[in-house]
């Protein structure tokens, strides 16, 4: 499990190790130097490789870029720094005087096997100006490889944006793991991403987020007693279909199906229904009240849905009509298991309002991804794109629910716990996906698993089952019912941190 941080907080145990642990801050820089010079040699000597550029900033992070140089060339790499700053930190102007190599002040006339990106650090945000913008392309353009030192320069170090920044291979995240190297374009401009413990003390600072891994995961497939029988493993229930989207609702129960609960019941329109007949034997087929080829309100049979399930996922392809609100405002007051909202659900709850959520008996999962997000907050975009993990975590504390806000990296929240779920491939961007996602999700809060957790391996298999679709065909090619046959494997992975 990784622990992601903020900048504020990092600043804070900066601040903490400095001052009450008497660790010089020339110490730490010197200590991030290595970690930055030692990540760059790693791909000099992959490469064969012999020349390095640093260009650095007059800040702390500058200092960094110094360091590493001064370091990289002591080893017997041919090191330069570009560097047209005015005005250094005093640690980093140390760090300036201790290089003796090459300092440049005009764009240099040759490539470099690496490029260490040493601007701006985590503290800056916002648009760069036109002097940081034509370093930023410095960097992107003369380097074969580029690592970054701490953070690619103007990318946000809590929310992941950018106007314009470095396209780094390889990131060494100084410190700890920050919250901007995995939202939004994080992911994609940090590249790889490695941790370097320099001393930094983190006592009293409290995690934005974390990151699960296998080791924390493989708890929600322990094997299965020897004396055991499908009334052990939850009850699985899926409403959802209508004559639009006939599709989602055959997703959702296979997802649930490959994920180990002991029953599934797929309830689908009347319409429906004898299409339905047949195609997936392992479900319990039921027939749900219906009109038009909708669903429709129906008390008693939402009391018999309701009775007969430990967890049901509600929403995928039903419309966003009042016979949908109506039907999830009984099963909030009258269900008692884990409703699991998705897709036109929670259009209905954006369309109708959201306050039904505080009048609940149920545990609740939403999974929305930006879109309807920002429907439901009536927030946009942009803005909930800038709160980093924050809009999620409010919103699931407001309604004390559990948010699973789907992106590239998507951030799971119940108000208190955060994670963020960094598994997954573009792959994944094509209709179905979500559907899938709510099926899993179903099957492992039917078998008892927290609803935060349920949400969290339920990312995790998705983005991984999709992984591993890609690996078998191409990104492009991969479509819902490949990852709903690669979810075997990825659960058999982590039923091996079980052996």
């Amino acid at each position: 499990m990784d622990k992601v941080y903020t900048c504020a907080a990092m600043r804070a145990a900066d601040e903490y190790t400095i001052e009450k642990l008497n660790v010089p801050s020339s110490t730490l820089m010197e200590r991030a130097g290595k970690a930055i010079a030692d990540a760059a040699e790693e791909r000099l000597k992959n490469a064969g490789g012999k020349s390095v550029l640093s260009v650095c900033g007059g800040g702390n992070n500058g200092g960094d870029g110094f360091c590493a140089a001064r370091l990289l060339s002591e080893r017997g790499y041919e090191a330069e720094v570009y560097c047209i700053a005015e005005r250094f930190s005093k640690d980093c102007l140390e760090q300036k005087e201790k290089f003796k190599g090459t300092v440049l002040t005009q764009v240099p006339d040759k490539k470099y096997d690496v490029v260490i990106d040493a601007l701006c650090g985590t503290g800056f945000s916002g648009e760069p100006n036109e002097k940081l913008a034509k370093q930023i392309d410095i960097v992107n353009t003369f380097g074969k490889y580029v690592v970054s030192a701490d953070i690619p320069s103007g990318l946000n170090g809590d929310t992941g944006e950018y106007v314009k920044c470095v396209k780094a291979d390889e990131t060494v995240a100084i410190g700890e793991l920050k919250s901007g190297h995995f939202l939004a374009g994080g992911q994609e401009m940090c590249g790889k991403v490695t941790r370097k413990d320099i001393g930094i003390g983190i006592k009293g600072q409290k995690a934005d987020a974390v990151i699960y891994g296998l080791a924390e995961l493989k708890d929600c497939f322990p094997f299965r007693k020897k004396e055991s029988n499908k009334g052990d493993y939850g009850r699985a229930s899926v409403l959802a279909g209508s004559l639009t989207y006939s599709g989602a609702p055959f997703l959702t129960a296979g997802a649930a199906l490959r994920c180990g609960c002991g029953y599934v019941r797929l309830a689908v329109p009347e319409e429906l229904f004898s299409y339905c007949v047949g195609k997936i034997p392992e479900v319990i087929l039921t027939l749900a009240p219906s009109s038009g080829g909708f669903l429709k309100y129906d008390e008693d049979f939402l009391k018999m849905l309701a009775k007969a399930s430990d967890a049901i996922a509600f929403g995928m392809g039903c419309g966003t009509g009042k016979d949908i609100y109506e039907s999830i405002c009984f099963l909030l007051k009258e269900f008692e298991g884990v409703l699991i909202l998705d897709a036109d659900a929670l259009g209905a709850l954006a369309k109708f309002g959201t306050k039904v959520l505080k009048e609940k008996n149920c545990k609740v999962i939403l999974t929305p991804h930006m879109k309807e997000f920002s429907r439901l907050t009536g927030k946009s975009v942009d803005l909930i794109r800038a709160t980093g993990t924050q809009a999620a975590r409010e919103f699931a504390a407001e309604y004390d629910v559990t948010v699973l806000l789907k992106n590239n990296v998507s951030v799971i929240s119940d108000g208190t716990k955060t994670a963020l779920n960094t598994e997954g491939t573009p792959a994944l961007a094509k209709g179905g996906s979500g559907d899938v996602l709510s099926g899993i999700i179903c099957s492992l809060a039917a078998r008892g698993v927290t609803p935060f957790m349920s949400a969290v391996c339920g990312a995790y298999l998705l983005g991984n089952a999709g992984i591993r679709a890609e690996q078998k065909s191409s990104e492009y090619s991969v479509i819902a019912t490949d990852v709903i046959e690669c979810l075997s494997e990825a659960i058999r992975k982590l039923q091996e941190y079980n052996s």
